[in-house]
């Protein structure tokens, strides 16, 4: 067996974890308006949350989203009573994690009844076209702003990959997430972090492109030329690594901290062997920030949980299920 032909240590990132002020105002969007549904509220104790995210000795509020029972891609809700830095939106060339992307079944209805609601849309759906080999991939994709400085992407692709969502109810206007996105220093320590000689996803395609209506919908000067590697696992959420060929904007990594900052903060990746994926951070140039603890929590129920950073720095809770 070679080292790309071993089993995945990981099956994609199960959640993005969103860093609130209170949960209402998400509930209200998440669940009322996009059909998410709460698959498990309670605390993190803070004998876990402590050593795991730095978030000192009280236990952390939390709450599980998920879309139509799907056991990943789902939203890892984590009250912030004290956050290091006030909300603000990510753009698309700070450095660190940027948006959370799902699928919409009609991007043009949902546009217009987000609308209608009162609730804009910071850019509303653009096509653009991604070169990939001898194809154009055709996306649509419209931005719109949550609560507590948090960025969803709304995509309907001219070919849908797998979701759970879908396939248990092919009729919901929106899925699970389906892709998570960072803008990084340095993409290749990134891609080889989670690629196949990494933690073990797929890179579905690693190119560099430059198109006005993804210019539009990003917020970037024209003619940006950026770097696009999209890794995938099994399951969702799949990882959108970004690099721009211009000036990077504002660090955020430092003020992206789960249970520490507010909106999103961290990425939370189930494993099979947390063991060998701690074994696989340290080779890749990643930082194991947090040692292996047993905790029975709602966002992971009754496991093994470790904290970590990529080598660019983004903070990921890996974590291995006990039964």
């Amino acid at each position: 067996m070679t080292e790309n032909d071993r089993e995945p240590l990981v099956e994609g990132i199960t959640a993005a974890i969103v860093g609130v002020t209170d949960f209402g105002p998400h509930l209200e969007l998440f669940r009322d308006v996009l059909g998410y549904e709460v698959a498990g509220e309670g605390v993190v104790p803070g004998s876990v949350a402590g050593p795991l995210w730095g978030s000192g000795p009280a236990d952390v509020e939390v709450m599980a989203l998920a879309a139509a029972g799907a056991g990943t891609g789902r939203i890892h809700l984590v009250r912030v009573p004290e956050p290091l830095a006030p909300a603000q939106p990510p753009h698309n060339l700070d450095v660190g994690l940027v948006g959370i992307d799902m699928y919409a079944r009609d991007i043009e209805a949902a546009h217009a009844g987000f609308a209608a609601s009162g609730r804009a849309w910071t850019t509303a759906p653009t096509t653009y076209g991604v070169s990939v080999g001898d194809r154009e991939v055709q996306v649509t994709q419209g931005v719109c702003p949550a609560p507590d400085g948090t960025v969803v992407v709304f995509v309907q692709p001219a070919a849908v990959r797998g979701t759970e969502a879908w396939a248990a109810d092919p009729a919901r206007p929106y899925t699970e997430l389906t892709s998570v996105v960072c803008h990084v220093p340095d993409p290749d320590s990134e891609v080889a972090f989670w690629g196949p000689d990494g933690l073990g996803m797929a890179v579905w395609y690693d190119v560099v492109f430059s198109a006005p209506g993804f210019d539009e919908v990003a917020g970037l000067p024209p003619g940006t030329e950026m770097r696009l590697a999209f890794l995938a696992g099994e399951k969702t959420a799949r990882i959108e690594v970004t690099s721009a060929a211009t000036e990077h904007r504002v660090d955020r990594r430092a003020t992206q901290r789960p249970a520490r900052s507010l909106g999103h903060s961290g990425w939370s990746v189930r494993t099979r062997d947390l063991e060998a994926a701690l074994e696989s951070v340290r080779a890749t140039g990643g930082t194991v920030t947090a040692s292996p603890a047993e905790t029975d929590d709602p966002l992971h129920g009754r496991a093994l949980v470790a904290a970590a950073d990529t080598p660019n720095g983004i903070a990921v809770t890996l974590w291995q299920p006990r039964g």
